[in-house]
């Protein structure tokens, strides 16, 4: 189902440059591919045609309604020979390992680090994308290796990694390849994971509540304007998934990316607190993330470790039992910490577990159960 378009739109340079990965790249033999500027001609879901003839996508707020040649502001998607199209099934640009804790991940042990993928294209444009270098390309302007979602599977397999992410990009863009993989990989007992922004439409995101096992999602910001300014989307279709999500039992964690000026604001942060508070419960894990200058916020500093430290404490009073900062190792915010009696009880080194104390995801100390999937079998407590 494979079409591939010599489109060498981009320099040999910066061909290397999208191969190699910012996270570091993982080196792929046995037949892999590398190709530049690949397209697949695999047919696309959730599509309506209209009365008038138009294809219609419904995959998330959007609605993109393309004409002949052309793809939906996510560039992943388009009408090919009057077909909507998923131009990147079989197609990632990204394939890295990473540890879970990286997407960020708290509450849910897994053994080992994840095989994290991505295809290009996003749904959304956020001026501070620390991935835009995959994100705002199409297939056609990425380097990408040619994968199945069974070669994935066996790649993890191969590496005994335990856990899939769909990482780095919106997965929802390619919404068909990461049902895909993650049917196989359910058959294959490995976990999977969906880090995504939560723009994406009701039905397709019910669809994935019986492959998905875990989901991070980006809370990006707490009013409609910021949305709108910053990120050209809007927040209420984005509620609406976390509540999806919530209510559908999946393991769900948050993460809000801090950006100076845009949405630092802690008067308007202790509302999206209380949003949070009274509508995903007081145990649902919340990341705080730092900034660094990217994409079109080159010109701004990077986040201060005392805006981080103060949403997170602005949480907690909120009634967040489980609040972290991000992106800065060796703050307070980087443990898990007891509701019931303060005892620290993961200590984590930026994406590394040193110690978890707890038995049975219990507290040592006064046997409060914390929320999540937690291993009792780490070797001197270290993942």
């Amino acid at each position: 189902m494979e079409r591939e378009r010599n489109f060498w739109s981009i320099s040999r340079r910066s061909f290397l440059q999208t191969s190699a990965l910012i996270a570091g790249i993982c080196t792929f033999n046995n037949g892999t591919r590398l190709l530049a500027g690949s397209e697949s001609d695999f047919a696309a879901e959730y599509v309506l045609r209209l009365p008038d003839g138009r294809l219609q996508c419904q995959l998330c707020p959007n609605m993109c309604i393309p004409a002949e040649g052309e793809n939906g502001t996510c560039r992943a998607r388009g009408i090919r020979n009057g077909q909507f199209t998923s131009l990147v099934y079989g197609l990632p640009c990204v394939i890295a390992v990473d540890p879970v804790e990286k997407m960020p991940l708290f509450h849910y042990h897994v053994h080992g680090p994840a095989l994290a993928i991505s295809t290009a294209g996003c749904n959304l444009v956020c001026q501070y994308c620390q991935n835009w270098q995959f994100s705002q390309k199409s297939p056609a302007e990425t380097a990408n290796f040619a994968m199945s979602p069974s070669d994935i599977v066996m790649r993890a397999i191969d590496m005994q990694l335990r856990t899939i992410g769909f990482f780095y990009t919106e997965p929802t863009i390619y919404i068909e390849y990461m049902k895909d993989v993650a049917r196989l990989a359910k058959k294959n007992n490995i976990k999977t994971v969906m880090v995504t922004a939560g723009y994406i439409n009701a039905a397709p995101l019910k669809d994935l509540f019986e492959l998905i096992d875990i989901f991070v999602v980006g809370y990006k910001g707490f009013t409609e304007e910021f949305y709108a300014d910053a990120i050209a989307g809007k927040l209420d279709p984005v509620k609406k998934a976390l509540l999806a999500i919530k209510e559908s039992g999946r393991h769900l964690e948050v993460v809000s990316l801090l950006v100076p000026g845009k949405n630092d604001d802690m008067e308007v942060f202790k509302t999206g607190a209380e949003w949070f508070v009274k509508n995903l419960g007081p145990d649902v894990p919340w990341h705080f993330s730092r900034f660094v200058p990217e994409f079109m916020l080159k010109n701004l500093p990077p986040t201060p470790n005392g805006v981080l430290e103060t949403a997170r404490k602005l949480a907690l009073k909120a009634g967040v039992r489980y609040a972290y900062t991000g992106n800065n190792p060796g703050q307070e915010g980087n443990h898990t910490y007891c509701p019931g009696c303060s005892k620290k009880v993961v200590e984590r080194l930026g994406f590394k577990v040193l110690r978890s104390f707890l038995s049975a995801g219990k507290c040592p100390d006064c046997g409060c159960q914390i929320p999540g999937v937690w291993l009792d079998d780490l070797p001197n407590g270290n993942i």
